[in-house]
């Protein structure tokens, strides 16, 4: 008998989790499933209720209510069919034109007392259950059909009070609604919360998982820079090792060698030499936030005069005027060397990547919302559109090494400084116009206040450095 019992149990447990999973398949994402399980548990509860009431309307005599609740429950049911055909959103939305059809025909042939009219209170709730918050249409197009049934049922039932049934079959029905209701409602409000308990079992769930990926990601990433960081510290040496030995083989050998050895010889020394170069530059992207010193005060003013001062030989070789618009502010908690090479990265760009007769280069800075916005302007050859994911990458060059030196690691730098202190950069271009490079600094940075120029009583005089 034990063992009848349990396999009873085990088929029931079965039958209705097969019931409760038609149509949810791999196609269907996790949140959808969700909706689609409930649908199903709702229509088969429906079902349960309108066979129910089958017998007792057959008993009574009125078999036209009868026949209204055979169509409800083969309409019920299709409900199901929907969901196993893949037609989620028609199932709802069929279930609820069913239910409230239901309720109007049984509360319009079985009679006012027995109350049946209540249950529109549950199918103004049925759209909050079977449809997602953002799906509000389908909300609130199940709020309307509530709404709309309920005044239906108002306007028909006193067309229909000769075929109520007696007082007595009423009030039994309404006893029988009564203890529906505490079911169906308490139903409805365990399957909230047991989704909601769900979800938010998921959801750490996923939230520990992102943890651990980030957590593998990071170090993943600092396992990489030390890598690379290793690996051009070492390769370092060697390169210039052989820099040197070329040009010291060409130097000793210059009468011996013939002059096709001594042209591979120079054109081995570049070689080694911009490989030192990449190396170098790869071993500063690395650097960028690795022993550093500590944080101070930095005037960017005095800064641009400094970079003018590197950039000297530049700037009188091509005639260049270095312009800075405004008075820059002065920051405060951040690290002189790594805004240096983002400055002089920005300006040294804006003078080599230019073909104009009279060169220029403008600073500025806006002040925005909670943020210090710094420009660089030039009117130099531009960039073609098209270049937008690739300017920022390293290594990634848009010209040739015989056309334009470099290694294009530097805008590279620039991005991995400017997003370490929270901030952004980008650039607009035109080709044969110019281009300008943008980037953020958090205006907690600044420890002077930002004044915007419309607001200046007086007008600063724009500072234009020359060539010394």
């Amino acid at each position: 008998m034990e063992n009848f019992t349990q396999g009873v149990i085990t088929y029931l447990k079965n039958f209705w989790s097969c019931l409760i999973n038609v149509g949810v398949n791999d196609e269907v994402a996790g949140e959808e499933r969700r909706y689609v399980r409930f649908a199903n548990v709702v229509a088969a509860l429906t079902a349960v209720v309108i066979v129910s009431y089958i017998p007792f309307s057959i008993l009574k005599g009125n078999f036209i209510l009868a026949g209204l609740q055979l169509v409800d429950l083969v309409c019920v049911l299709a409900v199901l069919w929907l969901n196993y055909t893949g037609n989620h959103g028609v199932a709802r939305q069929t279930y609820m034109a069913v239910v409230n059809v239901f309720v109007i025909a049984n509360a319009c042939l079985i009679g006012f007392e027995s109350r049946v009219h209540d249950f529109f209170y549950f199918t103004y709730v049925l759209p909050f259950l079977l449809f997602r918050v953002k799906d509000y249409k389908n909300i609130v197009a199940g709020v309307f059909m509530a709404i709309f049934s309920y005044n239906i049922f108002q306007v028909l039932y006193p067309h229909f009070t000769a075929y109520n049934l007696s007082i007595a079959d009423q009030m039994y029905i309404y006893d029988i609604n009564v203890w529906m209701k505490f079911v169906l409602f308490g139903l409805a409000i365990y399957i909230l919360a047991y989704y909601n308990h769900n979800s938010e079992t998921e959801l750490a769930e996923c939230n520990i998982k992102l943890e651990l990926q980030a957590a593998e990601l990071k170090r993943s990433n600092h396992d990489l820079e030390q890598f690379a960081y290793i690996i051009s510290h070492d390769l370092k040496a060697p390169v210039r090792n052989i820099s040197s030995f070329m040009a010291m083989l060409s130097t000793r050998y210059t009468k011996v060698l013939p002059p096709d050895a001594l042209e591979l010889t120079t054109m081995s020394k570049t070689c080694s030499d911009r490989l030192a170069k990449q190396i170098d530059d790869m071993l500063s992207y690395c650097r960028v936030d690795r022993n550093l010193s500590p944080a101070s005060t930095v005037d960017l003013n005095e800064m641009i005069r400094t970079i003018r001062m590197e950039l000297n030989s530049k700037i009188k070789e091509t005639n260049v005027e270095v312009i800075i618009e405004h008075e820059l502010p002065v920051l405060k908690g951040v690290h002189s060397s790594m805004l240096h090479h983002v400055f002089q990265n920005l300006v040294a760009n804006g003078i080599k990547f230019n073909e104009n007769a009279n060169r220029e280069v403008r600073i500025d800075f806006t002040e925005e919302a909670d943020m210090v916005r710094f420009s660089v302007t030039d009117n130099g050859i531009g960039i073609a559109p098209g270049f937008e994911s690739k300017l920022f990458q390293m290594f990634k060059r848009l010209h040739t090494q015989e056309k334009f030196e470099g290694t294009g690691i530097g805008l590279a730098i620039s991005k991995k400084v400017v997003n370490y202190y929270h901030g952004e950069i980008w650039y607009e271009s035109e080709a044969g116009k110019g281009t300008t490079f943008y980037f953020t600094l958090p205006k907690a940075l600044v420890s002077i206040p930002v004044v915007k120029v419309s607001e200046m009583q007086v007008e600063q005089p724009t500072l234009i450095y020359k060539a010394a």
